[in-house]
């Protein structure tokens, strides 16, 4: 292969990855699935879980989550990455949430399963819940952006997809060089402990609303309790324990968040007939604000304490 043909493939591959970071980091954690050792800890839920929870803190754990994933993509990835394995080998799942995730369906978002499930869970799965016809996104889209397109062969596809998936299987961490943790908002270059105490109580403020709308989503609310319980029973069935995790917020952000809200997300374990673990970072605040990106996400230090104290509390 010439130099030239070596930088054109790698180039390609890079803007692969790009482009379809999020499905190919966790097909990358649901293939390190089949080669867990047997007490191995599993991890889904949404950002919270991608932002808090490091796979390093535990002896060997794939954490299955994903930017806005609900629970039935948490149901999803878990049942997978449990199947997947050649003999029964998860000892631990953290089923890791936002209070809001209680009242959330990616399916019935018109946005959000435009931009999420046709590219990250339709084409892993080829299952989008309540979305009546659903659309898998193009992952060589980005080639229409280029003058001229170029026309790849289905082996080079094969050969960058390959190498796309390889690449991030090797990654310990869904935040690298790749993909550098950055916060929601636009903080001027400034971390979350050195902006205005104002505007952290307006983005608090505002991050917080924009989750209690939420709480209208009844319909939802009702599908997840039955979610959550078929999750935990499937769970308990293979003798692995279930632990949900409310992942610490600011106090910028949870003093505006909904009782309402809070206390369905006990309503929805108090659906579940078997024993599950319940933990509420925020109930005993334990960070500060050093510890957070932004209004409800933590800093690479924020999630260094959350795991180990995970890892403390129900084993490494």
């Amino acid at each position: 292969m010439s130099l030239e043909t070596e930088r054109v493939l790698s180039h390609l591959i890079g803007q692969y990855v790009s482009c379809n970071y999020d499905y190919l980091w966790l097909k990358s954690r649901l293939e390190k699935c089949r080669n867990a050792p047997p007490g191995s800890t599993l991890i889904t839920g949404s950002s919270h879980a991608l932002n808090a929870v490091r796979e390093g803190a535990w002896r060997y754990a794939v954490n299955c989550s994903m930017h806005s994933q609900d629970l039935y993509y948490d149901f999803l990835c878990a049942r997978q990455a449990v199947l997947s394995a050649a003999e029964p080998v998860f000892k631990r799942c953290f089923i890791v949430m936002g209070y809001y995730i209680a009242f959330q369906d990616l399916s019935r978002s018109t946005s959000m399963r435009e931009r999420v499930i046709a590219n990250v869970y339709y084409p892993l799965f080829h299952d989008a819940h309540n979305w009546e016809n659903p659309a898998a996104g193009d992952p060589w889209a980005f080639l229409d952006d280029i003058s001229p397109a170029p026309r790849l062969s289905d082996r080079l596809r094969r050969i960058c997809e390959q190498a796309a998936q390889q690449m991030l299987l090797e990654c310990g961490s869904y935040y690298s060089d790749l993909r550098p943790r950055t916060p929601l908002f636009g903080l001027n270059g400034l971390t979350w402990a050195q902006i205005p105490d104002e505007k952290r109580q307006a983005l608090g403020r505002g991050r917080a609303e924009s989750h209690n709308r939420s709480f209208a989503y009844k319909e939802s609310f009702e599908e997840n309790k039955i979610i959550l319980r078929d999750f935990v029973r499937f769970l308990c069935s293979r003798h692995i324990e279930p632990v949900v995790v409310i992942t610490p917020f600011t106090d910028e952000y949870n003093r505006f968040v909904l009782e309402e809200m809070k206390e369905a997300v006990l309503e929805l374990l108090n659906g579940v007939p078997e024993p599950i673990h319940y933990i509420d970072f925020n109930q005993s605040p334990c960070l500060d604000p050093s510890d957070f990106t932004d209004t409800d996400h933590l800093s690479g230090t924020g999630a260094q304490k959350v795991s180990a104290m995970l890892a403390d509390l129900f084993g490494a």
